[in-house]
């Protein structure tokens, strides 16, 4: 039996979104050989018990304090977003993980890499009939929130915004944007059915936003930008390509993974 920690920012479901939601699939599908504990990484003391981890985000420890934590450790990291580890951290890692190819070419360059979408369930999304705008996302600068305000009051077009966090006031005050309840993420597929347009125009470089393929898959319009790392992807408006993407993506991260700590 392998053991592996994964080492996250927030314990499980403490904090909605497309890692949480793609280390739960990880979790769901890895094999029988692998047993799993999802750590804190604040929390540092779990972390001297394991020899095996999964590095997802760390942004409340520093890189000096994660070094110290991997000494002697093997360890896969997963990039779920632009922020940069130490060279150390890259080097010393079993497996580099990337959740698109555009986000693999601007960290990495030509070295090799495995790159892994956000781990969406396509069984979950089917087309629906419904019309209407819509934003999912959590309000923050990075997801482009001063973009979708603009770019309703601009267009004056209603937008429903489905988010988690604190809403800005501008966007609670705006005659364009409706500022609606959090849907979690189980209620997500069934939400999709009630809009025919996503709009995500993200302010930065997007690894992959775990939104655009769910929207790809649910069959809306995407009103995005070219910040959005999965338009790198082949066909990246192909319902049947994400499917056959998505379908073996688990299998192939773990079989890569297990390689690599086992080497």
């Amino acid at each position: 039996m392998m053991r592996i920690g994964i080492l996250h920012d927030y314990i499980q479901d403490e904090c909605p979104g497309g890692a949480n939601e793609t280390l739960k699939r990880l979790c769901e599908t890895a094999p029988r050989s692998v047993e799993l504990y999802w750590l804190k990484v604040s929390d540092l003391i779990p972390i001297f018990n394991l020899d095996n981890y999964i590095i997802a985000n760390t942004r409340s420890v520093s890189n000096t304090q994660l070094e110290h934590l991997l000494k002697g450790k093997q360890y896969i990291k997963i990039h779920f977003d632009y922020r940069r580890v130490s060279p150390k951290i890259i080097r010393d890692a079993k497996l580099l993980v990337y959740m698109s190819p555009q986000q693999k070419k601007d960290m990495l360059g030509s070295g090799y890499a495995h790159i892994m979408p956000s781990l969406v369930d396509p069984d979950k999304f089917s087309p629906g009939s419904g019309e209407g705008y819509l934003w999912v996302g959590n309000y923050s600068r990075q997801k482009g929130i001063r973009n979708l305000w603009e770019w309703a009051e601009a267009n004056q077009v209603h937008i429903d915004c489905y988010g988690y966090g604190i809403p800005r006031v501008y966007l609670e005050q705006s005659e364009y944007c409706h500022v609606k309840v959090p849907v979690p993420n189980n209620e997500m597929p069934v939400l999709y059915k009630d809009y025919s347009v996503l709009v995500h125009l993200p302010s930065g470089p997007e690894a992959g936003s775990r939104v655009f393929i769910e929207a790809v898959l649910s069959r809306l319009q995407i009103l995005t930008n070219e910040q959005e790392g999965d338009l790198s992807y082949d066909e990246p408006y192909s319902i049947a390509r994400w499917r056959n993407r998505l379908q073996g993506a688990p299998a192939r991260f773990w079989q890569q993974a297990i390689d690599a700590l086992q080497s």
